[in-house]
Protein backbone atom coordinates (compact mmCIF):
# COMPACT_ATOMS: atom_id res chain seq x y z
CA UNK A 1 0.00 0.00 0.00
CA UNK A 2 1.28 3.61 -0.93
CA UNK A 3 0.70 6.91 0.49
CA UNK A 4 1.31 9.83 -0.93
CA UNK A 5 1.40 12.57 1.58
CA UNK A 6 2.17 16.04 0.13
CA UNK A 7 2.30 19.84 1.84
CA UNK A 8 -1.49 20.31 1.15
CA UNK A 9 -3.38 17.19 2.30
CA UNK A 10 -7.29 16.11 1.77
CA UNK A 11 -8.25 14.50 4.88
CA UNK A 12 -12.11 13.72 3.11
CA UNK A 13 -12.42 9.29 3.06
CA UNK A 14 -9.36 8.47 4.55
CA UNK A 15 -9.53 5.51 7.36
CA UNK A 16 -8.34 5.97 10.64
CA UNK A 17 -4.81 4.89 9.93
CA UNK A 18 -4.61 7.47 6.83
CA UNK A 19 -5.60 10.20 8.76
CA UNK A 20 -3.40 9.17 11.81
CA UNK A 21 0.08 9.24 9.53
CA UNK A 22 -1.33 12.67 7.79
CA UNK A 23 -1.32 14.36 10.92
CA UNK A 24 1.91 12.95 12.65
CA UNK A 25 4.05 13.78 8.85
CA UNK A 26 1.97 16.87 8.50
CA UNK A 27 3.90 18.09 12.02
CA UNK A 28 7.37 17.44 9.79
CA UNK A 29 6.13 19.44 7.19
CA UNK A 30 5.39 22.40 9.76
CA UNK A 31 8.84 21.79 11.58
CA UNK A 32 10.55 21.46 8.80
CA UNK A 33 9.44 24.14 5.79
CA UNK A 34 12.51 22.37 3.32
CA UNK A 35 10.29 19.20 3.27
CA UNK A 36 8.88 19.13 -0.17
CA UNK A 37 6.72 15.55 0.08
CA UNK A 38 6.82 12.31 1.99
CA UNK A 39 5.80 8.98 0.59
CA UNK A 40 4.48 5.87 2.70
CA UNK A 41 4.73 2.51 2.14
CA UNK A 42 3.27 -0.27 4.64
CA UNK A 43 3.38 -3.88 4.79
CA UNK A 44 0.39 -5.70 3.73
CA UNK A 45 -2.06 -6.14 6.96
CA UNK A 46 -1.66 -9.73 7.34
CA UNK A 47 1.78 -9.79 8.46
CA UNK A 48 2.67 -10.01 12.22
CA UNK A 49 5.24 -7.44 12.17
CA UNK A 50 3.92 -4.32 10.86
CA UNK A 51 6.53 -2.16 8.59
CA UNK A 52 6.65 1.27 7.52
CA UNK A 53 8.59 3.20 4.49
CA UNK A 54 9.16 6.62 4.37
CA UNK A 55 10.49 8.65 1.49
CA UNK A 56 10.97 12.04 2.24
CA UNK A 57 12.11 14.52 -0.45
CA UNK A 58 14.08 17.14 1.09
CA UNK A 59 15.28 20.15 -0.98
CA UNK A 60 17.75 18.71 -3.00
CA UNK A 61 17.99 15.26 -1.43
CA UNK A 62 15.82 11.81 -0.82
CA UNK A 63 15.97 10.21 2.33
CA UNK A 64 14.78 6.85 3.10
CA UNK A 65 13.58 5.68 6.65
CA UNK A 66 11.56 2.14 7.70
CA UNK A 67 10.70 0.83 11.03
CA UNK A 68 8.72 -1.96 12.41
CA UNK A 69 6.34 -2.39 15.48
CA UNK A 70 3.20 -4.14 16.52
CA UNK A 71 0.88 -2.17 14.68
CA UNK A 72 1.05 0.42 11.96
CA UNK A 73 0.30 3.17 14.78
CA UNK A 74 3.87 2.65 16.37
CA UNK A 75 5.44 1.68 13.50
CA UNK A 76 5.32 5.48 11.50
CA UNK A 77 5.61 7.07 15.20
CA UNK A 78 9.21 5.03 15.08
CA UNK A 79 9.71 6.32 11.63
CA UNK A 80 9.13 9.73 12.11
CA UNK A 81 11.64 10.16 14.45
CA UNK A 82 13.79 8.49 12.40
CA UNK A 83 13.18 11.23 9.45
CA UNK A 84 13.21 13.94 12.67
CA UNK A 85 16.83 12.92 13.55
CA UNK A 86 17.66 12.98 9.82
CA UNK A 87 15.82 16.18 9.06
CA UNK A 88 18.17 17.98 11.78
CA UNK A 89 21.25 16.51 10.43
CA UNK A 90 20.03 18.33 7.00
CA UNK A 91 18.83 21.57 8.70
CA UNK A 92 22.24 22.33 10.79
CA UNK A 93 24.19 21.68 7.57
CA UNK A 94 22.10 23.67 5.44
CA UNK A 95 20.74 26.02 7.04
CA UNK A 96 23.47 27.78 9.23
CA UNK A 97 21.52 30.38 12.05
CA UNK A 98 22.24 33.86 11.90
CA UNK A 99 24.31 35.21 14.26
Amino acid sequence: MNITISKNPNNEGQNYFEKYAQNQLEKLFTKYPFIESIRLSLRAKKHPIKKVKLQARLKGKDVYVEAEGPKHDRAIDLAGDKLTVIAEKYKSKRYKQAS
